[in-house]
């Protein structure tokens, strides 16, 4: 069973929905006012530790959206988004990227709500990033990546910014912005993404800053410096 917190404009509206969470045994707490907390930059979120799940509902427009999931990024908590719409795979990636941990829509059956709900990435251990200290900050040649990937997170560790979509095409391929180009970086921003969890990084890795760019999380530079990875690089294509 998990603590659930589901965000709304209307909470009539997410009745039916409750309903369903409950029968397979989950605590629901339905609230339009958190909202403001969770979008409160100065918030500690105390209080959205307490929960193991968070759903944003279909009656919140996306670029509210969009602004708890940028609020809500150093939170551990996975973030699932219900709608009446159902996405293509592209437009998910992109919504992944931001921090979107699932998209559900808004009529599930029972067992569909179940699979996702019980899905591995949905089922975190605890809702606190504990980041390790600076003096066990790891090399980056320490890690098993692409050539690609090495040279992707070059670039964004050595800018500190946010950089565009089309600076880093122009630098990684030396070609401009194009839907090829674009789907290419989606995809290898994600990989580079889960390579670097999967190896042990803590916490949001890479920000999707919506219509501008990509940038590294402040918290990767607590746990990785750059050292002659180029050489030291395990491939794997």
């Amino acid at each position: 069973m998990s603590q659930i917190l589901l965000l709304t404009n209307n909470p009539l509206n997410e009745q039916a929905f409750e309903v369903r969470l409950r029968q397979l045994g989950h605590e629901v707490f339905t609230s339009k006012l958190m909202i403001n907390l969770c979008l409160s930059q100065n918030s500690k979120h105390d209080i959205i530790h307490m929960f193991d799940l968070i759903i944003l509902s279909e009656t919140l427009a996306n670029a509210e959206v969009k602004e708890l999931l940028e609020t809500l990024s150093t939170c551990a908590t996975p973030i699932l988004r219900k709608s009446d719409e159902r996405l293509e795979e592209t437009d998910l990636e992109e919504w992944k990227e931001q921090g979107l941990t699932e998209w559900i829509v808004s009529q599930p059956t029972l067992e569909v709500l179940r699979e996702k709900l019980s899905c591995e990435k949905v089922r975190k251990e605890g809702n606190i990033v504990f980041l390790p200290k600076a003096e066990d900050k790891r090399p980056m040649s320490a890690f098993s990546l692409s050539g690609g990937e090495v040279k992707l997170f070059e670039l964004l560790f050595q800018q500190k910014k946010t950089v565009p979509r089309e600076e880093i095409c122009l630098r990684m391929w030396n070609r401009g912005k194009s839907n090829s180009s674009m789907s290419q970086l989606s995809v290898m921003v994600k990989h580079l993404k889960d390579k670097l969890a999967g190896q042990g990084i803590e916490g949001p890795i890479i920000e999707t800053c919506w219509g501008r760019g990509y940038r590294l999380h402040e918290s990767v530079y607590d746990q990785v410096y750059l050292d002659n990875a180029d050489e030291k690089l395990v491939k794997q294509q």
